[in-house]
């Protein structure tokens, strides 16, 4: 691995949306500097002057020695472990624009860690998809993936957070450990299904627009509790299908994202289910949103790929169809309830 002068890490983020101005923060407390790459001049100026912000994480002040870039080329000179955190719909872009760099800098002394959590609306291809093809399949051994309950408000402001992170290789995964080992207050968990890692934290968000729609027609913590139960068995048969391992959709980026992000008032993604429930428009929603709710598009690409491979998944049908076919929330409500009975475990 690329080193600094020091022989230790230095994190370098792409992406300074509300998670990735939230990990600058986080990091700033361990690492002697933190490089943040905006997504252009005047987003980095205005951070440059203000050291906050505001756009997306408005009241946490950012440390000077988080260095703001508005370009790549800073970033992979000085940083080693480089986060990506952009939307899953700008991961292909920016991993188009990082490639331009790759006669300047020897991409495989670095660790990636992504955080975009979807599968491609076109391409149907998942994170890591995206990653080697654009890099190449030999940098998959530099590829991570990070995921789990983890709201980017409160690891800014030091609250306890734990996530997992998933890597084919175990001598990266040993890095990365090293890396967070003195982190007080974001502590990892590791494993090495990439796969299961990816679509837990993607399809979580499927369930989570559900749920917020249950709760915007009032239906009661019952209902709310049988749509996240049922809701962990569909993402957990849709992953095994793609080749994850179950187990990994019981842990954090599976059940522990799901509950989060099912049941809080800063879920983008419940949030769009609750205005949905209440007879605003998916447009005008999205619109209004200054920060994209994942949910939306990933709906329509699992709900292709549940087709495509018959794979049985209720919730998502549903959301689709209220989502894209104009299906009313409580007639959704109703085909739900009414589907044949069966076996739990079926």
């Amino acid at each position: 691995m690329k080193k600094n002068n020091n022989g230790g890490f230095v994190p370098g983020i792409i992406g300074a949306g509300s998670f990735g101005t939230a990990l600058a923060v986080n990091f700033a407390k361990y690492a002697d500097k933190v490089y943040l790459k905006c997504r252009n001049p005047e987003f980095a100026k205005k951070l440059q002057q203000c050291r906050q912000n505001f756009d997306y994480l408005p009241g946490i002040v950012l440390k000077e020695n988080i260095i703001i870039e508005d370009t790549f080329e800073p970033v992979f000179k000085n940083a080693n472990i480089i986060f990506l955190v952009v939307p899953s719909l700008a991961l292909k872009s920016t991993l188009e624009e990082i490639k331009r760099y790759e006669a300047q800098f020897d991409f495989s002394e670095y660790i990636f860690i992504n955080t975009a959590k979807g599968v491609g609306l076109n391409t149907l291809e998942m994170p890591h998809e995206v990653f080697f093809n654009i890099l190449g399949k030999k940098m998959l051994e530099k590829y991570a993936m990070l995921s789990g309950p983890s709201f980017a408000a409160e690891v800014a402001a030091g609250l306890p957070t734990a996530v997992c992170i998933a890597s084919s290789n175990d001598l990266l995964l040993a890095d990365i450990k090293d890396f967070f080992k003195n982190n007080q207050n974001f502590r990892i968990y590791t494993l090495n299904d990439v796969k299961g890692l990816e679509l837990g934290g993607a399809l979580k968000n499927i369930i989570a627009l559900a749920a917020g729609i249950s709760d915007g027609l009032k239906l009661g913590y019952n209902a709310r509790a049988a749509l996240l139960t049922r809701g962990i068995a569909e993402i957990t048969r849709f992953g095994e299908a793609m080749g994850a391992d179950r187990q990994t959709f019981a842990g954090l980026s599976g059940l522990g994202d799901l509950i989060l992000t099912s049941t809080s008032d800063l879920s983008r993604n419940r949030t769009v289910g609750l205005k949905i429930a209440q007879g605003m428009s998916l447009d005008s929603i999205t619109h209004n949103m200054k920060m994209i709710a994942e949910g939306v598009t990933t709906t329509k690409s699992v709900h292709i790929l549940a087709k495509q491979k018959n794979i049985y998944m209720p919730i998502t049908e549903i959301v689709y169809l209220v989502l894209y076919e104009g299906l009313k929330p409580h007639d959704a409500i109703k085909m739900l309830l009414q589907r044949d009975i069966k076996n739990e475990f079926d």
